[in-house]
């Protein structure tokens, strides 16, 4: 049976884990917003990118224990001598939801979608760090000059305005990930919708109605053996004491709560035994580069770190290797 777990997450905010009957394998998650959208050339909220982390392959990913850069998609990834061009390899088991590979053209379609003059991603930015995309972004540009380029299916390669030791760790991003070209091509803004996305994370979407989202494991995941949740409902309760009091009523298994309510937790004498706060600590990946990283501690198999650069914060959340029969 899973533990019960409190642990102080991103800003004013904490999470509650739950205790889980053991012949279950869902999990109830509060959210606490609606995300918008989920289109990763668009999600800019926390529970936007939660859900995208669910459903999406990054190229990297922050390891729990050691607080390094890891693959994910990329099964491993080199610098030339004087770090501005990087190439990611792929992993060829990577498969979408309707049985297509994963491949480099689909990330550098995803880069060229998110920069598109005639777009509105409020993202853009974040890939400026790549040579030729503000130029093409800004209308001044072609888009076969921006530096991303699929060297062959599972070969991606990136050229950099300068040095920047960050990039594998920026890459993790919503607005680095791949995305089904074919179905976003023919489905426009409505590709994301739980009748039409593919998806090649651990989990597919099954359901998105007004006050939830239905997460269901994906079969087609190249690591779909461990993981562990089949499913997961997200909520969206803005009320975070309505929250916190359907969590010790058992109707949820993860809320958000203010930290304004801390004081309440810790007088509880069940709950104060359930929370953890969530140090910080710096990943410094390179010379250059440094990144603040809160994660939840000490159950760090279960949540995956907040992963901040400057002002762009990233939400990781490990649902699929949860052990529910703890």
């Amino acid at each position: 049976m899973m533990k019960r777990m409190f642990a102080i997450g991103f800003i004013l905010m904490v999470f509650v884990s739950f205790l889980a009957f053991a012949q279950e394998k869902v999990l109830h998650w509060n959210l606490g917003i609606d995300p918008g959208t989920i289109d990763p050339s668009y999600a800019t909220s926390i529970a936007a990118q939660q859900i995208d982390h669910a459903l999406f392959l990054g190229l990297t990913e922050i390891d729990d224990e050691t607080l390094k850069v890891v693959p994910r998609l990329a099964t491993s990834w080199e610098a030339s001598d004087n770090g501005i061009t990087w190439t990611f390899h792929l992993r060829r088991e990577a498969m979408w939801s309707d049985g297509t590979p994963v491949t480099a053209h689909d990330i550098t379609f995803a880069i060229q979608r998110t920069l598109d003059p005639e777009g509105s991603s409020p993202l853009v930015q974040r890939l400026y760090v790549l040579k030729g995309a503000q130029r093409y972004h800004t209308g001044v540009g072609r888009a076969r000059d921006i530096g991303v380029r699929a060297i062959d299916n599972y070969t991606v390669r990136f050229t950099l305005n300068k040095k920047d030791d960050c990039l594998p760790a920026l890459v993790l991003e919503p607005v680095f990930y791949p995305q089904p070209r074919s179905i976003v091509e023919d489905y426009g803004i409505d590709w994301t919708k739980p009748k039409h996305i593919v998806t090649d994370g651990a989990y597919v979407l099954e359901q998105w109605v007004k006050d939830h989202i239905i997460l269901y494991k994906s079969t087609t995941y190249y690591d779909a053996g461990k993981v562990n949740i089949d499913e997961v409902y997200c909520y969206m309760i803005a009320d975070t004491s309505a929250a916190l009091t359907m969590y010790e009523q058992g109707k949820l298994d993860v809320v958000r709560i203010a930290r304004s309510d801390i004081a309440q937790v810790k007088a509880n004498t069940t709950l104060s035994k359930e929370l953890y706060i969530a140090p910080s600590e710096t990943l410094r990946i390179g010379d250059d580069c440094a990144i603040s990283v809160t994660y939840t501690y000490p159950l760090a198999e279960l949540t995956k770190p907040y992963v901040t650069r400057t002002h762009a914060a990233l939400g990781r959340e490990k649902w699929e290797k949860w052990d529910i029969h703890r």
